[in-house]
């Protein structure tokens, strides 16, 4: 009996989702398209990042960009992975990632950064001319 949960994202990039999972700590393996989870059952992805135990997430291509699929319950007992702050952590650094290098695209340059008590970031940017 297959344990997986696909849970969607709003995630679209596979190179910034790439480099905020190395961010955080773990290995985005590409060409590795077999997800382990419960007592040997596997799903397949176009992508799988390495927890550093016997459960993978697994990164699946979707209509609208990307979702991510895995056994959440024994990734927080396995890997102590839970899923809602995991997702949370890899939202918040997405988003920073993308704002960040649409900033730079359009010729702007970051001058102040903060984040408040409520983990709320503020970019504070300027274009020099």
């Amino acid at each position: 009996m297959s344990h997986f949960t696909e849970v969607k994202t709003k995630l679209k990039c596979l190179v910034t989702l790439k480099k905020v999972i190395e961010e955080m700590g773990f290995a985005f393996k590409e060409g590795v398209t077999t997800v382990r989870g419960y007592q040997g059952d596997t799903t397949e992805a176009i992508a799988v990042i390495d927890t550093k135990s016997s459960y993978d997430i697994g990164v699946v291509q979707t209509a609208d960009g990307y979702s991510l699929v895995g056994d959440w319950e024994m990734l927080q007992v396995r890997a102590g992975i839970e899923q809602e702050e995991f997702l949370q952590t890899l939202n918040k650094k997405y988003a920073y990632s993308k704002v960040l290098e649409e900033v730079s695209k359009q010729g702007y340059q970051v001058v102040e950064e903060e984040e408040n008590e409520q983990n709320v970031v503020r970019v504070r940017v300027r274009r020099w001319t």
